[in-house]
């Protein structure tokens, strides 16, 4: 018996989500608990286990296809039950016979040929739908064969196990897939499946190259001009990334600006000039394009807009000299209980507002119109630049770990949330948060409040700067210090306070170092 894997519920809230990668194909054999699909919610990157154990006889949904929570996902049949699968939709079926039998059946004279599928006019069938065609019509000549072969008797048993079949009904309606998935994301014009492999071991199959590489990363490579099929996958388990994309079209870049051929690296015979979009600065596609809003760029739209639009915000800054934090800093990263730890401004700055926040609990309350909430612990957001988008994780109860327990909490927290593994119950919570806008270059800015928080501190670049000292204008590491707050829990007063004991912390940070 057949059993349907429909899309569970993976967080609060959510009611639909797109599937990204498969892990699986049709007449594999998984075991429970396998992973057998990614898929991207409005919060994170999900992998799904399956619950059933058996052979997959269907996928349900396309890659890059939006389904709603409950709506079915995989057919899966317990091994040794009797399948076929239908070379052109790529679905399983129980065998109940071939088309020939049912045709001869009825009194419908056999033809040598049966269409693969209806075509439509002007459109010409790819080589694969050719290939479908052609197995089907040898499948069929087979079954034929057999059947002169066979008694009165089997062919009667054929026949009773034919009643009561006939095309299944319509199959419950999707959504609409809206952008190129798996092969579309790669441009196929010209591929030859059985050219050379190039050293290193490459991906001659067009399924190889979808398993290995993700949509985002096949649609990176189609907007770069690099041929996905000639990378080989520095990732886990061979996966293609983003950074061999970008690193094959740096090398064709330098290679040209070298008058090196791409292809074999010999000096080009051609002294034509290399148009702007061959040297990489222009966008070589169309003028216009229309992008799906989705997933985590479809949560950030709908938070910011709530929070610009519902909470007044206010803003304050303050100019404050971090020499002493950032030789503290060269002093832990050299400490062997650090190895391995990310030891940056963010560190001392996270410790900095725990403890302005202890000090000024106001700036650690949710706003309910009829009443507000203060909160006695701090459950820190950090705000965290993703290939996805935006995302907040939250380390919760941060004002219970010392230094280097806040140092590895914000090192794990920012590989997962870069690597898409941040779940959503990892994103709610948050009471304060912060975001370095220093890693962009720059130097101050107004973040938006995540919803529900009354106050995110935003902290700039370092930069070495005239200072003066004890009447002396000496060189200093400086940044500035600011943040946006809810004015209706926050006046400026307060806000001045809370940002100056941050960095009272800054200028001192041996202060907090326990």
């Amino acid at each position: 018996m057949a059993e349907t894997f429909n899309l569970p519920d993976v967080g609060e809230g959510l009611t639909e989500a797109e599937v990204v990668t498969w892990r699986t194909t049709v007449g594999a054999t998984v075991e429970v608990n396998d992973i057998v699909v990614e898929i991207e919610t409005a919060k994170s990157l999900v992998e799904l286990p399956v619950p059933y154990a058996g052979v997959v006889t269907e996928l349900l949904a396309a890659e890059g296809e939006t389904i709603e929570v409950g709506a079915p996902l995989i057919r899966i049949a317990a091994e040794g039950e009797e399948t076929r699968t239908d070379p052109d939709s790529g679905s399983a079926e129980p065998d109940l016979g071939s088309g020939a039998d049912s045709a001869a059946d009825s009194g419908v004279p056999e033809s040598d040929e049966q269409p693969a599928a209806e075509e439509k006019p002007g459109r010409q069938r790819s080589g694969r739908a050719k290939k479908a065609a052609a197995q089907k019509r040898e499948k069929s000549e087979r079954g034929s064969s057999e059947r002169t072969d066979s008694t009165p008797e089997s062919s009667s048993a054929q026949n009773e196990a034919l009643v009561g079949s006939g095309p299944k009904a319509d199959s419950t309606a999707r959504r609409v897939r809206t952008r190129s998935t798996a092969p579309d994301l790669i441009d196929l014009e010209g591929l030859e499946i059985a050219s050379p492999a190039p050293a290193g071991g490459a991906y001659t199959d067009i399924a190889d190259i979808v398993a290995r590489a993700s949509p985002p990363v096949r649609a990176l490579a189609k907007r770069l001009g690099v041929a996905v099929w000639e990378l080989v996958g520095s990732g886990r388990n061979g996966q293609i990334t983003r950074d061999d994309v970008e690193r094959q079209a740096q090398q064709k870049r330098e290679q040209r600006a070298s008058g090196q051929t791409p292809a074999t690296g010999a000096p080009a015979t051609s002294h034509r000039k290399a148009t702007p979009a061959e040297e990489g600065l222009l966008y070589e596609g169309p003028r216009e394009e229309n992008i799906q809003v989705r997933g985590v760029r479809k949560a950030t739209a709908r938070n910011v807009t709530a929070s610009a639009t519902t909470v007044p915000h206010v803003s304050v800054f303050k100019e404050v000299d971090v020499t002493r934090t950032m030789e503290l800093r060269q002093v832990l990263k050299k400490d062997p209980s650090y190895e391995g730890l990310s030891v940056s401004p963010m560190l001392f700055a996270a410790k900095a507002i725990i403890w302005a926040a202890r000090r000024n609990p106001q700036v650690n309350a949710t706003w309910h119109d009829t009443h507000y909430t203060l909160r006695n612990y701090v459950n820190l957001g950090v705000a965290a630049a993703t290939p996805r988008g935006l995302v907040v994780p939250v380390i919760h109860e941060a004002h219970a770990f010392n230094t280097r327990g806040l140092a590895a909490a914000l090192t794990a927290l920012t590989i997962d949330a870069r690597e898409g593994r941040t779940t959503p119950g990892e994103m709610r919570g948050g009471t304060v948060s912060i975001t370095n806008i220093g890693t962009l270059g720059l130097d101050s800015g107004t973040p938006i409040l995540p919803p529900g928080q009354a106050s995110i501190v935003a902290l700039g670049a370092v930069r070495k700067k005239p200072w003066v000292v004890e009447g002396q204008i000496v060189p200093r590491d400086v940044m500035v210090i600011g943040g946006s707050f809810d004015h209706r829990l926050i006046d400026g007063d307060l806000a001045g306070r809370f940002i100056s004991d941050v960095a009272a912390v800054m200028e001192q940070p041996g202060l907090l170092i326990d």
